[in-house]
């Protein structure tokens, strides 16, 4: 029996030096740097998410996963919705973002939640939910979602990931470090999904509604009290709540929330431009 003769691959010498013409027109000052963030907004169903995403630079395109929740930011100007029904509308949409022939300076993903169960019906099929999924089917599921996230954090323009919220149990988080306090609240997707979005954003937010009483003055010039209704986002570190910010002036001090939050008010903090008021919650 004849032995068939392996070709040799040709490896290229360590000593011979690469192309370098491409890199030096990538290589840039990092005040050059684009401020285009990345944002996780999570937090329960009318708390503000969406009205946040509407403060981001215009146009902003809103990406309705099957979540019809765009109501709040209906007669912005240079806001537009592209409804997302199936996982082929996503990935069509991100190559139109990524081609650059277009004006959006920010995009938002209404709901990631509902994008993860649009995935799982990519990978099960449409009856997804009489379907008891496998690990295997499972483990799919992650990498498509981990693969788009990263696609979309990116595209050069602002983005906006917004989520319901869950709480974690302590057996999804086993792997962690059993001496750091795991926070018990975050974004609704699976465990390893919402690892890769954490670690891929600049910012992660947790929205909220709060009542406060405060004393406002009369018109007769007296006082009253009054019932305030706010609503803000948690970003300061927190046991319970996960949340995160990536700053450019680390020593300065960090609200634990933003009442009426805003991308140019959270842009300011991530720039070490503005220390706003310490609120407590």
């Amino acid at each position: 029996m004849k032995k068939t003769k392996t070709k040799k691959k040709t490896l290229v010498s360590k000593t011979e030096s690469p192309p370098v013409s491409s890199l030096e027109s990538r290589i840039m000052p990092v005040g050059e740097m684009s401020d285009w963030l990345s944002i996780a907004v999570y937090g329960r169903s009318g708390t503000g998410k969406t009205t946040f995403a509407g403060t981001t630079p215009k146009p902003l395109l809103i990406l309705d996963v099957n979540d019809r929740g765009t109501i709040s930011v209906k007669g912005q100007p240079e806001t537009y919705v592209l409804p997302i029904e199936k996982w082929e509308d996503f990935e069509e949409v991100y190559w139109y973002l990524q081609n650059g022939n277009h004006n959006f300076q920010s995009v938002a993903i209404d709901t990631l939640t509902q994008l993860q169960d649009l995935a799982i019906r990519q990978v099960v099929g449409e009856d997804s939910a009489d379907t008891v999924i496998s690990r295997r089917a499972w483990g799919t599921v992650s990498a498509l979602m981990k693969t788009w996230i990263l696609n979309f954090r990116d595209l050069p323009l602002c983005k906006i990931f917004i989520c319901q919220d869950r709480l974690t149990t302590s057996d999804e988080e086993s792997d962690t470090d059993p001496e750091m306090i795991a926070p018990e609240v975050g974004p609704a997707l699976s465990p390893s999904v919402a690892r890769t979005l954490n670690a891929a954003v600049d910012v992660i937010g947790q929205t909220f509604i709060r009542e406060r009483l405060t004393t406002v003055k009369t018109k007769k010039g007296g006082e009253k009290s009054k019932v305030v209704v706010e609503y803000c986002m948690r970003i300061g570190p927190h046991a319970r709540y996960l949340t995160k910010i990536r700053r450019a002036k680390p020593g300065t001090k960090l609200p634990p929330l933003v009442v009426d939050p805003t991308y140019d008010k959270i842009l300011k903090l991530v720039r070490g431009e503005e220390d706003l008021n310490d609120d407590e919650e």
